[in-house]
């Protein structure tokens, strides 16, 4: 962990006796404790292995086995990250944090790289990053990265990663939300990395299993071993506050300091010690059979007692707001000092509204929460208030937000931040799903946010929502063939869908004239339409259709007729999933082989933009201000957010459907299947149906409308 200057702060350890810890209020029982040390061992709720740890600024994080990344909660230790930033369970080996404690970074096996924004609860993956060898060639980095440290306030961090090939890559965040990979780096003659400290920006220091440390002052380009010149064991680790000042722990007891011009040796006793933490002139390193050791007023280390018998592997000084925490083997955490309580809590959440009218709402938090100047009730971790004029709520908590819902006035007038950042509170808010009545028993596969929704589907039949009720506006189609319908898209105003489908089908829905124009067969194309989207205003549309070979086909409707552009091919023929217009010109494509395409002149040109290493047949695809999202035939989620993709385990059966509106979210598919984007990711709501659901649109006045096999719709009003 960086400290500032390399000297930051260190609150006062409290040292705790009796049975177990009073933190936030609430008292966590320990699974074993020493009166003596201040250590008391709390329950992990998952059973893995936990290799390092880390202090953020909303408290303790560790990483581990499977993937694991859990997070330290007033109520206990909650995973917030199940199966790594891949969803393929490969085990995390080390874990860091930024200066400011914002953006957690984690690394391990398989070439997996992560960083979990804990503010903004949002995962990035950077796994696998391509880079330049030392010899000039391009290479995908896929090696188990065995230790990791991060400089630098979020959004302007460099990371430094080393593998058990001896191998360092730095790296610097973008402006994009990328990585900017260095080169490749070798310091020493190829011995595994074993610890990463960097006490600067663009210094710091690596150990290896060799006995031996090197230095960078170049932001990890070139490397110049420092030592350990008297090492009798290797080394399992190094944390750094300065260039001279630096202490190495090892096999058998040994920790090892660096003053600048040389080093000095303890013989702590015969266990390994596998991780250090330094904090100004404070130290605390941990062990094999659950020794801990500390560094003393006269800088000497001593053994001090043992809290747990089992290895622990990973450990982090306290903080100004946290506590001392060390974890290992057998999902083993310990820790020594206060958890925050009262209104000390670390994270913040404020209600405001544009309404003029009173808006009573109650506030569900899985964990604890206190109000800050304001006059609420709270009970059991629920806060219910009353925002009348000009009111300001602001609430620290700790733990999950659990739901939010008004009894009066509308959700959607309220302004929500979560730890400083503007959310929708309909994000926040768990509403349920029901069925509407619907006057056909056929197979609907596409909906659009029109004015009132409008949905299309098997015989050609098109349908309209209005005054709360469905009703039939054509029952054979643009052509009266009554062909498949698949897709549906409105124009930006919503006075106008569009409807294709098979046997080249399109056709104009002119909501306030409610009638349907054919405009099928452009350009004497008359294959399956599996997709379509549509930018801008009515009467000046762009429209793109796609096909099941790959094709796209770009139009322009001037109030009449469409100017009809050429046939591109994007990709290698696979069929088009999904399309998506961001605005009038930027639109996207998905396919069937795990690519999308982007078009930054409404379809004329293309190109690719991901995925790299994807390996699911992509169903659509829907973009946001800052992102875009695709639903995948696995039940996966792919995000890309302008220059890496990242792919979250959503459901259990594949998705076929994704809307998105402003930060909101929902994905739909198979066994009536509906996920919501929560604060905190995607949730599986409950639905009252088993069909197949196809599409789903999220509309401007807060209704969610799913579409899919047997006439099912089902809608949710978030209002």
């Amino acid at each position: 962990m960086v400290t500032e200057n390399g000297n930051t702060t260190r609150r006062t350890v409290l040292k705790l006796t009796g049975a177990g810890l009073v933190a936030g209020g609430l008292a966590i029982s320990p699974a074993g404790a020493d009166s003596d040390s201040g250590w008391i061992e709390t329950d992990v709720s998952l059973d893995v292995e936990l290799s390092s740890t880390a202090i953020s600024s909303h408290g303790p994080v560790a990483a581990g086995e499977g993937g694991v990344v859990l997070a330290r909660r007033v109520t206990g230790w909650d995973p917030i990250i199940e199966v790594g930033p891949t969803t393929e369970s490969n085990p995390l080996n080390d874990i860091a944090v930024t200066d400011d404690g914002r953006h957690v970074w984690f690394a391990g096996g398989s070439g997996v790289v992560g960083r979990y924004d804990v503010e903004a609860h949002q995962l990035t993956d950077y796994s696998a990053p391509e880079v330049e060898e030392e010899d000039g060639s391009t290479n995908e980095k896929t090696s188990t990265w065995e230790a990791l440290d991060v400089a630098g306030d979020a959004g302007e961090e460099r990371v430094v990663l080393a593998n058990g090939s001896g191998e360092v890559l730095p790296g610097e965040l973008t402006d994009e939300g990328g990585v900017d990979w260095g080169t490749v780096v070798e310091p020493g003659a190829g011995t595994t990395i074993t610890g990463v400290s960097l006490y600067e920006r663009d210094a710091g220091f690596v150990a290896d299993s060799e006995g031996s440390v090197y230095e960078t002052t170049d932001g990890g380009q070139s490397w110049n071993e420092e030592g350990v010149f008297i090492a009798e064991v290797g080394l399992e680790d190094i944390a750094a506050t300065s260039e001279s000042d630096a202490t190495a722990v090892g096999e058998s007891g040994f920790i090892y300091e660096y003053s600048g011009t040389g080093w000095t040796e303890h013989d702590v006793g015969g266990e390994t010690i596998f991780a250090v933490s330094r904090d100004g002139d404070d130290g605390l390193a941990v062990g094999a059979s659950g020794f801990t050791y500390e560094r003393t007023d006269d800088g000497t280390w001593e053994q001090r007692e043992q809290p747990t018998e089992s290895d622990l592997r990973g450990t982090a000084l306290a903080t100004d707001d946290f506590l001392d925490i060390a974890v290992g083997a057998s999902a083993t955490a310990i820790e020594r000092g206060s958890y925050p309580d009262g209104t000390n809590l670390p994270q913040t959440i404020t209600l405001s509204k544009d309404v003029p009218a009173s808006i009573e709402y109650t506030l569900e938090i899985n964990g604890e929460i206190a109000a800050l100047d304001a006059d609420v009730d709270i009970e059991d971790g629920t806060a219910s208030g009353t925002l009348g004029n000009g009111d300001v709520h602001e609430f620290a908590f700790d733990g999950r937000v659990a739901d939010f819902d008004v009894s009066r006035g509308p959700l959607p007038q309220l302004n929500v931040s979560v730890n400083g950042l503007e959310v929708s509170p309909l994000r926040l808010s768990d509403r349920e799903w029901s069925a509407a009545d619907v006057p056909i028993e056929s197979a609907l596969y596409g909906v659009a946010a029109a004015s009132s929704p409008v949905a299309a589907g098997e015989g050609g039949r098109v349908l309209r929502r209005e005054d709360d009720e469905w009703y039939v506006v054509a029952d054979n189609g643009p052509t009266g063939n009554e062909g498949e319908l698949l897709d549906a898209a409105a124009t930006d105003g919503g006075d106008a869908a569009w409807v294709a489908g098979g046997s080249g089908v399109v056709g104009r829905y002119d909501l306030a004239d409610d009638e349907l124009e054919d405009f099928s067969a452009p350009m004497e194309k008359t294959s399956t339409w599996e997709a379509v989207a549509v930018g801008g205003d009515a009467g000046g549309e762009q429209i793109v259709l796609a096909n099941g070979s790959g094709e796209v086909l770009p139009g322009e409707y001037d109030g009449e007729s469409v100017d009809w552009g050429d046939v591109v091919e994007p990709g290698g023929g696979s069929s088009v999933g999904g399309a998506s217009f961001l605005d009038d010109s930027t639109v996207y494509v998905s396919d069937t082989n795990s690519k999308i395409y982007r078009s930054n002149d409404a379809g004329a040109n293309w190109s690719e933009i991901g995925i790299d290493g994807g390996s699911v047949a992509l169903n659509d695809v829907a973009a946001g201000d800052d992102d875009v999202h695709a639903p995948g035939g696995d039940g996966s989620t792919f995000r890309y957010n302008g220059a890496v993709w990242t792919k979250k385990a959503a459901a259990e059966g594949g998705l076929l459907g994704l809307d998105r509106r402003n930060d909101r979210g929902v994905a739909v598919g198979g066994s009536g299947t509906a996920v919501t984007r929560r604060l905190y990711g995607w949730q599986t709501d409950e639905t009252p149906t088993d069909a197949e659901l196809q599409d789903i649109v999220l509309t401007d006045d807060f209704l969610d409308v799913a579409v899919g096999g047997e006439g099912t719709v089902l809608e949710r009003d978030r209002r």
